[in-house]
C-alpha cells in the first residue's frame, strides 16, 4: 500500500504532465492559458567541492521588462558572492556597501572576510538603514 509512496523517483526527465496538459488544452478549447513571471529566478546548488549560482537577468514592472540585462548575482569578496531580488538599484547599492565594508577589513587584516561576517555587516547595514528601505517601498 505505502510503496509507492516510498519509491524513488526514475532517473531522467519525466514526460508525466504531457498527458495532463494534452486533456486540459481539450477544456479550454484552444485557449492557452497565458504564462505569467512572478519575479526574479534565483537558484543555488551545493555541491562537494563548492556552489554554483545562477539567476536571470530581466528586470521587470509587472508584464514590462525594464531591463534585459540586471546583474543579480554580486561580488562581494574573492570567497564571497550573493544574489539579490527585488528593487534593483536598492540591492546594488547595499551590495556596493557590504562591497566596500568588506574590502576594508581584507585590506587592514590582509586576510579575506569570511561569509558569517559578510551576514552579519549585512544584516547591521539592513537594520541601520531599515527606515529609508520601507519608506522607499510604500510607494
Amino acid at each position: 500500500m505505502f510503496a509507492s509512496v516510498l519509491k524513488t523517483p526514475d532517473p531522467g526527465f519525466s514526460f508525466e504532465n504531457t498527458q495532463r496538459n494534452a486533456g486540459l488544452e481539450g477544456l479550454v478549447k484552444g485557449k492557452n492559458p497565458k504564462p505569467l513571471k512572478t519575479g526574479t529566478t534565483i537558484a543555488g546548488v551545493v555541491f562537494k567541492d563548492g556552489v554554483v549560482l545562477g539567476a536571470d537577468t530581466r528586470a521587470t514592472s509587472s508584464e514590462v521588462v525594464a531591463d534585459k540585462n540586471v546583474a543579480k548575482i554580486h561580488h562581494l569578496a574573492p570567497n564571497i558572492y550573493c544574489c539579490g531580488a527585488g528593487t534593483a538599484a536598492d540591492t546594488q547599492k547595499v551590495t556596493d556597501l557590504i562591497r566596500s565594508n568588506l574590502t576594508i577589513f581584507s585590506m587592514n587584516s590582509g586576510r579575506n572576510p569570511r561569509v558569517i561576517m559578510a551576514v552579519s555587516v549585512l544584516q547591521d547595514t539592513l537594520f541601520r538603514y531599515r527606515n529609508i528601505f520601507l519608506m522607499l517601498c510604500s510607494f
